[in-house]
């Protein structure tokens, strides 16, 4: 299926090359139109959509294979017809009035002290960078249930045809949920190819909305080739400058010194702030965006992944009508030194705060150190509420007082799992082994040898499943049985520890010979 009907032999196409361009070709007939492409041409995206537009509003479809200006970016510098490829509008509730000047706007909102709340800040200060375009399968929905009986029939009639579920038979089943998407303009191409294949494997039929976030402002060319790739709905955002940006008891001179230290080592991303500001927020910050506070459930989704397998479930209401709270796909064992001190500082704030679960044995080793093992946050579905609650909250604003994101390189994946060992029990978290899932070389798949369900639901290449690598963890999720972890395991861990941290050299803080260890280990990597 794509996202409007289906079309034989293509279940998923890449961003560019031929796969996309007979998609494109397919929706331009959608229209009624039927223009002859070059058989072998490799057409830009840009010119795909261009295609798309020229044939709707009945154009020499012919004249869209011509190459656009340098100058000229979709939707800007005179390229007037692509601002109608989709309609970007405002949203309801939201500023739609701004200066000029966005940038002297900006400020002026940061240094306003009066806002009521940290979420009517933000609001205001990124309403500028906020656009929205109401998909094709909302306005069917509601059409359907028009009081005119034509006109809700003509509706059901298109929404059966494009493979639309009405909520009427859905609205029972449907959760507040949300696809929420941090990526780049950049990241355009490698987005396009993944979106394609969740849309064909899983929202074509359920048409959850997603919401788009980047600390820069989204390129006109990427919202419109995004809107057209979906009939769900679409949000694009900025994220505020303060969930973006070293906090101020980050010694910022000192944060370079630590990144330099890193890079010197060959540690991975050990160089790189932005992608420090990434884990920062992603572990506690992605939550509290003004786009996601109304919504329940989301489903993390990344650049470039692949879905293997046909999802013909709602997973979130899947996780809410079980009571879980948190899921993966792949687990694997975090690289020591990115975090060295990261089990320290969570030993210490569930002695203050008396934590315990059943879970939280799974991440520890015999000799009551952090075993390595996360759930891979690059996919996951879970509970917003669960990460707006004080419990997780309290456990983040403590690890970032701790300036572990900034003086070391802590990752989101470890900070969800540990929270998630420390916070909720094993039968709240979930593994999904059905859904077929690639993020760079790691890949997980279902057993398709013993179940001929799933091999015709999925298309797995061939090549080595991570469930059974000597890194994944995967093998003791599935042998895990629940061990009740009490404070008095945690100051036992914790005394181990300080045991341990005995032999260091007393001349020096233990944070640098915890880091010089496991630069050394890692050096080269």
């Amino acid at each position: 299926m794509t996202a409007n009907g289906p079309m034989p032999g293509q279940q998923t196409a890449p961003a560019t090359g031929e796969g996309i361009r007979e998609w494109f070709s397919w929706k331009v007939n959608n229209v009624g139109i039927k223009p002859q492409l070059p058989e072998n041409q490799q057409i830009p995206v840009d010119v795909l959509a261009k295609i798309i537009y020229d044939a709707a509003n009945g154009h020499n479809v012919g004249d869209s294979l011509k190459p656009l200006p340098e100058e000229e970016e979709l939707g800007q510098g005179g390229s007037k017809p692509y601002e109608g490829l989709v309609k970007l509008v405002r949203l309801g509730g939201w500023p739609t009035e701004f200066p000029e000047n966005l940038d002297e706007y900006q400020e002026s909102v940061l240094q306003n002290k009066t806002w009521a709340s940290e979420t009517e800040k933000h609001r205001a200060e990124i309403a500028p960078w906020v656009w929205h375009h109401r998909g094709e399968a909302d306005v069917l929905d509601e059409l359907a249930k028009s009081a005119d009986q034509q006109v809700a029939f003509d509706a059901m009639v298109e929404m059966a045809r494009l493979g639309i579920i009405p909520s009427p038979g859905n609205e029972n089943r449907r959760a507040n949920a949300a696809f929420v998407v941090l990526l780049r303009n950049r990241e355009l191409d490698d987005f396009l190819a993944t979106m394609r294949q969740l849309e064909d494997r899983f929202n074509h039929k359920y048409h959850y909305p997603y919401i788009f976030l980047n600390d820069e402002p989204f390129s006109k060319e990427f919202m419109q080739l995004v809107a057209i790739s979906t009939t769900s709905n679409v949000t694009f955002s900025m994220i505020p400058r303060d969930h973006w940006s070293l906090p101020d008891f980050v010694d910022p001179i000192k944060a370079a010194k630590a990144r330099e230290q890193m890079a010197a080592d060959n540690i991975i991303y050990g160089g790189s702030l932005s992608y420090r500001h990434m884990c920062r927020f992603n572990s506690g910050f992605f939550y509290k965006h003004p786009l996601l506070q109304s919504v329940d459930w989301y489903w993390r989704v990344e650049p470039g992944v692949d879905f293997y397998c046909d999802i013909d479930y709602d997973p979130f209401v899947y996780m809410q009508n079980s009571g879980k709270l948190y899921s993966f796909v792949i687990a694997l064992k975090e690289l020591k030194s990115t975090i060295p001190t990261l089990w320290q500082h969570t030993l210490e704030y569930m002695l203050n705060t008396n934590a315990s679960s059943d879970l939280m044995s799974y991440f520890v080793s015999e000799t009551g150190d952090y075993n390595l093992c996360h759930f891979w946050s690059n996919f996951e579905i879970a509970s917003l509420n669960w990460l707006r609650s004080d419990a997780y909250d309290s456990y983040f604003r403590y690890l970032d007082q701790a300036k572990g994101f900034f003086m070391e390189r802590w990752g989101d994946a470890p900070v969800h799992s540990i929270a998630a060992g420390m916070l909720l029990n094993r039968d709240q978290v979930h593994f999904f082994d059905d859904i077929g899932y690639r993020h760079e070389d790691f890949m997980h798949c279902p057993d398709t040898k013993e179940n001929l369900g799933m091999k015709l639901k999925c298309q797995c290449p061939q090549r080595k499943n991570f469930d059974t690598s000597i890194g994944s963890c995967l093998p003791r999720w599935k042998s895990y049985s629940p061990a009740e972890w009490t404070p008095r395991d945690t100051a036992e861990a914790l005394r181990l520890m300080e045991e341990k941290n005995l032999v260091t050299d007393v001349t020096e803080p233990h944070i640098v010979a915890e880091r010089r260890q496991w630069y050394n280990v890692f050096a080269g990597f």
